[in-house]
């Protein structure tokens, strides 16, 4: 019965006056009683891999149960990591979690193409310079890990090392 009333009541806040700048809530979709909302991401997990953390507020409670506010701040810290497809290490700001999840996923290639935490910042720029490279070789025809052989003018192969 609370539950009717509920969404009775969100139904009653369909939309916002249209001149609002805040602009929040337009075509609301009631087909389900709940409203699900999109959380805002701090500046500082656009920095990294942060895999979904952010800086959480809450309390320090002592003995005498006096509670004073602190901030919860995820573990990072600078790391390079390897990249197969590009062939090189980026440095990156990432957490504790997100290197487990790296892991889990078979390496930073695989987590920055199949995970959906990476939409902005450091991870979004080097899935960005990922799908190019991607591209670039389907369009030449060549495998991503195939190495490139360098000839000089006679036919002879080059050195590279």
């Amino acid at each position: 019965m609370s539950l009717k009333i509920f969404h009775n009541a969100l139904r009653n806040i369909t939309t916002v006056h249209q001149s609002s700048p805040h602009n929040l809530c337009t075509n609301l979709n009631l087909s389900s009683p709940f409203v699900v909302s999109t959380r805002s991401v701090s500046n500082r997990s656009k920095r990294g891999l942060y895999d979904g953390r952010d800086v959480r507020s809450g309390n320090n409670v002592p003995f005498s149960l006096k509670k004073t506010k602190r901030k919860f701040k995820p573990n990072v810290f600078t790391k390079r990591l390897y990249s197969e497809i590009l062939d090189e290490m980026i440095r990156f700001h990432v957490t504790a979690g997100a290197l487990r999840t790296i892991d889990k996923m078979g390496g930073l290639d695989e987590y920055l193409l199949k995970s959906n935490k990476v939409t902005q910042g450091e991870g979004w720029r080097v899935k960005h310079r990922l799908l190019q490279k991607l591209e670039n070789c389907d369009k030449k025809g060549i495998s991503i890990f195939e190495k490139v052989v360098f000839r000089d003018e006679k036919g002879n192969v080059k050195n590279t090392e």
